[in-house]
């Protein structure tokens, strides 16, 4: 029977040999040693043009081909979405977008990413990302609640994944429900600020205010990655906040199936790579256990790997909101960090372990600041508990 708690991890494509032997315990590895191997694409996951009236008062906001030529040709991004409001937007001009969009993307070289905002007054902004460029027009106008968007989605067989924005500041995003299959992740980072949780590094504090931010809304169980964008107003593209995604190749389909399994970081602008994994499950996975199994679970075995674009000050593993573990020193090239660490169920004293905390959901993540400023977080990996009651069939 196969071990439901460990597995190989995956292979990045942009790990060094200096780094490789820091993770695992052999300098090098063979591709028997790995799950899969994956490709990290950076890009820009919200950028508005001056089709968003809200934009026009900034001469960063062009066309939309003027965005992607952008996007592609001097940000040098992987892919680039496009997020006008649909409220705003006629059908002729949403389908001249469809048509530019197949007509730029380029599998393999770059990904026009078919995609819009919706928005209420009651349910604030969502984006909605599509995986083909043949997707109609939605918008809060004819779908006015997060929950009929979905629905709506789901009954028309149209692929398409939300994601909340600005959710703690003003025109907030209504975070009391989300939608397990169709709404992935978070914008963690935009020209907005850094709403990973109050009180942070580049917080917009003067339009912010608490229980909304990404900490507060994984607290409240729902399982959501990290992503960041530029929300297109103050900046060109890829330039206040981009996403990595780690996919198989470079093609629409592939980005938005791992966009649905979280498999995201997210940063300020700088291209920094980052691999996380538990146990080698890597960003994005949801591990469920309960109490027969958590000796099974448990030591937590943790790699971290990071290549920075300047000296990296600091790399944190997060755990429910709180950093428990913090490492300030590379051990090779100041700009790199690879390294393991076991985290065992209960606190510890140093040498034992002095309790058991086996029976508490927790999720995890990574976050890297470097010299510079610029910060980069992984999506979580969930550890979610549930006890099975006496007289149910254990697993």
């Amino acid at each position: 029977m196969s071990d439901p708690f460990h597995c190989l991890p995956w292979q990045v494509d942009w790990f060094v040999p200096e780094l490789e032997h820091r993770k695992y315990e052999k300098a090098f590895r063979e591709d028997a040693d790995y799950s899969e191997r994956v490709r990290l694409y950076f890009g820009d996951m919200h950028k508005h043009t001056n089709l968003s009236p809200c934009a026009r008062v900034h001469p960063y906001n062009q066309s939309p081909a003027e965005s992607y030529a952008h996007a592609r040709d001097v940000a040098k991004t992987d892919f680039l979405a496009l997020c006008d409001h649909a409220e705003r937007l006629t059908d002729t001009q949403w389908r001249e977008c469809m048509t530019l969009a197949r007509e730029t993307t380029r599998p393999g070289q770059f990904v026009a990413w078919p995609a819009v905002e919706w928005a209420t007054g009651l349910y604030g902004h969502r984006n909605l990302y599509y995986r083909d460029c043949g997707a109609p027009l939605l918008s809060g106008r004819t779908l006015p609640s997060p929950a009929r968007l979905w629905r709506h989605l789901r009954a028309e067989n149209i692929p398409g994944l939300t994601i909340p924005h600005h959710a703690a500041r003003e025109l907030p995003a209504d975070l009391t429900r989300t939608d397990e299959d169709l709404e992935p992740a978070y914008e963690i980072f935009s020209g907005w600020g850094n709403e990973e949780y109050h009180g942070a590094p580049m917080q917009d504090t003067d339009r912010s205010f608490t229980r909304n931010f990404a900490v507060d809304t994984l607290l409240r169980g729902f399982h959501l990655g990290f992503v960041a964008g530029g929300d297109g107003h103050p900046a060109p593209p890829a330039d206040s906040g981009i996403t990595g995604i780690y996919a198989s190749e470079l093609t629409l389909p592939a980005l938005w199936e791992a966009l649905r399994q979280r498999r995201t970081i997210a940063t300020t602008g700088a291209r920094i790579r980052l691999d996380f994994h538990v146990n080698g499950f890597p960003i994005g996975s949801i591990l469920r256990f309960n109490q027969h199994q958590v000796g099974q679970l448990f030591p937590l075995r943790i790699g971290v790997a990071v290549q920075g674009t300047s000296p990296i000050e600091r790399c944190e593993i997060v755990e429910n909101g709180v950093t428990i573990h913090t490492k300030t020193k590379p051990r090779a090239r100041l700009d790199q960090m690879a390294y393991q660490w076991f985290r065992h169920s209960g606190p510890t004293d140093g040498v034992r372990r002095i309790g058991s905390a086996g029976n508490v959901s927790r999720f995890l993540y990574v976050r890297v600041t470097q010299r510079d400023g610029h910060m980069a977080w992984t999506s979580p990996i969930w550890l979610d508990y549930q006890v099975e009651e006496e007289g149910e069939q254990q697993p």
